[in-house]
């Protein structure tokens, strides 16, 4: 018997918009067509699409959730996945925050913990690796195939560490994600400033440092033959260097960006403050253009959010001190709507671009494809409806627990109607109907090679 049934909704596919409906049984598609019938008389659950946009669930790739030693009671994976489901997300992958998972041990620990939360299918990076002595093959037996380091502080890395880092992974048919600035880069700018003002701190980050770092790393990532993802790109230039390495191909690369690089830049501080602080800093409106260019013309491979969770009264003492709130934003729950308003809706991206960014590209990369990312008979019963409807952004109406979006006071076009996750309803209009511990953990195995 059909679990759910999603009728007349315009489903977007790689050529485009297509009218269809989508059936769901045991948590998975069952069947997807123009001709599936409009009866609903065995389904349990039939939505009424009414020419909604239907898309695979998102999948963000690049989340900060669960960290207790870091985040207050109320911020773990269970609170930041109710608010990933309200926004169509359906899967994410969670980074080490603050506290690192640098052996296999923390890495079960950290698994269990979130197992019991989750309200979304979920996937876990290893990290923050500071030299090279890694078990690799323990965090792979742990379905863990990907390895976070940072070549700035507070988790720098040498470069010789990284190299041996790289050399074990990329044996191993593991990835290394690295967060890309130079820390000498950000220690001379740093020291050319006084003041507390929020507007130092893009001038604190600038876009040097994150051009040379991700040259660095790409060269190494070369010579110790190890998949590289480039995490956070902060601008069309960094794109553009980073590119040089993924056309190479003797390596996978793989560029990520996120909302925030693409929704501000750096002029905007001044009236967002404390709110826009983030890490990379941002740029110019110049490069945030390079960047949507890069975005577009599929320089970028993936949006992801970097998802960083805190409470408005935390970030608010920025105004006083830009430096003592932590850099992150939050933007799972709001990265989808972005995507599509100022991007498909202003003309920027296609329906199949987008499909490509959030869904597609993410699932391959996380390792999670088809069986997340596309809507296809035998994939996971996850989609998102969307609806056009113009609507001004409120952090009152978000699920998110922190009390505030970036994004407050845009006025956008579409929205999140209905989410599915495992063919049941999982959240309408933000409101969030999925329970803790609806997800699972996605165990991963090495990079299969396509070439």
């Amino acid at each position: 018997m059909t679990d759910c049934l999603v009728e007349n909704a315009r489903i977007v596919t790689d050529a485009g918009l297509q009218r269809g409906s989508i059936a769901t049984e045991d948590g998975s598609i069952a069947a997807i067509g123009p001709d599936l019938s409009a009866s609903g008389a065995d389904a349990e659950t039939v939505v009424q699409a009414d020419g909604m946009v239907a898309l695979p669930g998102a999948i963000d790739v690049h989340t900060h959730m669960h960290d207790a030693g870091l985040f207050p009671d109320d911020i773990d994976i269970g609170t930041q996945t109710a608010s990933a489901v309200a926004g169509g997300v359906t899967t994410v992958v969670e980074l080490p925050t603050q506290t690192p998972v640098t052996t296999p041990a923390a890495l079960r620990e950290k698994r269990a913990r979130c197992e019991d939360r989750a309200h979304v299918d979920f996937g876990l990076v290893a990290g923050n690796f500071q030299d090279g002595d890694v078990d690799v093959e323990g965090f792979l037996e742990a379905g863990v195939p990907e390895f976070k380091t940072f070549t700035a502080e507070p988790y720098r890395a040498d470069d010789a560490a990284i190299l041996d880092l790289m050399t074990e992974v990329g044996a191993a048919g593991g990835t290394v994600r690295v967060h890309c600035e130079s820390q000498a880069i950000l220690d001379d700018a740093r020291a050319r400033l006084d003041g507390t003002d929020p507007e130092l701190y893009p001038q604190s980050r600038p876009l040097e440092a994150e051009l040379e770092a991700i040259g660095r790393v790409g060269w190494l990532a070369e010579y110790a033959d190890c998949p590289l993802h480039v995490v956070h790109i902060s601008s069309g230039s960094g794109a553009a260097v980073a590119d040089r390495f993924a056309s190479r191909a003797n390596v996978p690369v793989t560029l990520e960006t996120c909302p925030q690089y693409l929704a501000f830049s750096a002029d905007d501080v001044a009236d967002r403050g404390p709110f826009l602080k983030v890490n990379p800093g941002l740029k110019s409106p110049d490069e945030v253009d390079r960047l949507w260019q890069a975005v577009r013309d599929g320089t970028i491979d993936l949006v992801a959010t970097d998802h960083f969770p805190t409470h408005r009264e935390d970030r608010e003492r920025g105004w006083d001190d830009i430096w003592v709130p932590y850099a992150g934003l939050p933007g799972v729950e709001t990265m989808l709507e972005f995507l599509v308003n100022e991007g498909v809706h202003e003309g920027r991206l296609s329906w199949p671009r987008l499909l490509e960014l959030v869904c597609a590209r993410p699932a391959r990369e996380a390792g999670f494809f088809p069986r997340k990312g596309s809507l296809a008979v035998g994939t996971d019963a996850d989609l998102v409806l969307l609806r056009n409807e113009g609507y001004e952004v409120s952090a009152e109406d978000l699920a998110y627990n922190g009390g505030w979006t970036p994004f407050e006071g845009r006025t956008w076009n579409w929205r999140v109607d209905t989410v599915v996750a495992d063919g049941s309803i999982a959240a309408r209009d933000h409101d969030v109907l999925a329970e803790p511990g609806d997800g699972s953990f996605l165990p991963r195995g090495p990079r299969v090679s396509t070439g």
